[in-house]
């Protein structure tokens, strides 16, 4: 059995689209799984024990230039700081905004992240905007509105967001200025980088988490809140990572990244046939429009 696990990985690890749907499908799931968690853990808890777990396999199997590579990091104090705040703010967000809505929002809602990067680049670096990826943002930007809306556009007069919802886009917008930031990075490999803003994230992560203790409001994990802990710990933070980055190895960043326009409708999917949410009409058509606005931007307006 080690054995055929063995030779599964090794084709694996040089198929870059199989290594895509896996990575696709740990992504999507993540979503439904904080949902479930949500009073079996506190947020504040499952963000720091999160990094922990990163942390420790780190220390086992660090690539073999982490020293080096750090020698070029650490030069840069502030921006790795800032790199890891970031990393740490949008998880929290994550984490407690799966208190408040539910999975599939939270799916659908991370699908607005390439838009956002779109919006993101032409703010800092005066990237043109066609009028075809124009259309493409405000289609995806229009699925945010139908989801606080609740599938009913007579609402939109009075109002008034989830705050979960709100969570949620903030997390997303914030990981897309960590994303648009990482050219900046030291000439490090991206898994050595990584690694340090992992670490990073580890250590500033546990004030938060000493602050929940001190509150009262922590909640120690139950058996399904130590389940998501171990997902979120391994699977979403690090053979995700590592099995994207092998992916963008073996077909480039731009191909690789077309992929994660599974996320949102694997994540949805999951969280109807797992969870039992509802997945009304609205939904379908929030779907279609963040999915279409990301095609649009992508393949008509590169055009």
């Amino acid at each position: 059995m080690i054995e055929a696990l063995r030779r599964f990985l090794d084709r694996a690890g040089s198929n870059a689209w199989l290594l895509l749907v896996i990575t696709m499908v740990i992504w999507g799931a993540n979503a439904p799984v904080i949902r479930a968690a949500s009073g079996e853990i506190s947020p504040m808890m499952i963000v720091h024990l999160r990094w922990a777990l990163v942390a420790i396999a780190i220390w086992f199997f660090a690539p073999p230039a982490f020293r080096e590579d750090w020698k070029l990091v650490r030069a840069r104090p502030v921006y790795l700081i800032a790199m890891a705040a970031m990393m740490t703010a949008s998880n929290a967000m994550i984490f407690t905004a799966a208190n408040y809505t539910t999975a599939i929002n939270l799916s659908i809602l991370q699908g607005a992240g390439p838009v956002l990067l779109i919006i993101g680049a032409r703010m800092a670096r005066k990237t043109r905007i066609t009028p075809a990826r124009a259309f493409g943002v405000a289609l995806s930007l229009a699925d945010v509105v139908l989801l606080a809306a609740g599938g009913d556009l007579s609402a939109l007069r009075s109002l008034t967001f989830n705050i979960g919802d709100l969570l949620m886009l903030a997390s997303v917008a914030l990981y897309c200025v960590y994303v648009l930031m990482l050219r900046q990075r030291a000439p490090v490999s991206a898994y050595s980088f990584f690694c340090f803003v992992a670490l990073g994230s580890w250590a500033l992560s546990l004030p938060l988490f000493i602050w929940e203790i001190a509150a009262g409001l922590a909640i120690w994990p139950t058996l399904k809140g130590f389940a998501a802990l171990l997902y979120v710990g391994f699977l979403t933070s690090m053979f995700g990572q590592l099995f994207f980055m092998r992916a963008v190895e073996l077909i480039g960043a731009a191909r690789a990244g077309i992929s994660q326009n599974l996320s949102p409708p694997i994540g949805a999917a999951l969280a109807v046939i797992f969870l039992g949410e509802v997945f009304a009409l609205y939904h379908l058509v929030s779907l279609a429009l963040v999915l279409g606005g990301i095609w649009i931007s992508e393949r008509l307006g590169r055009r």
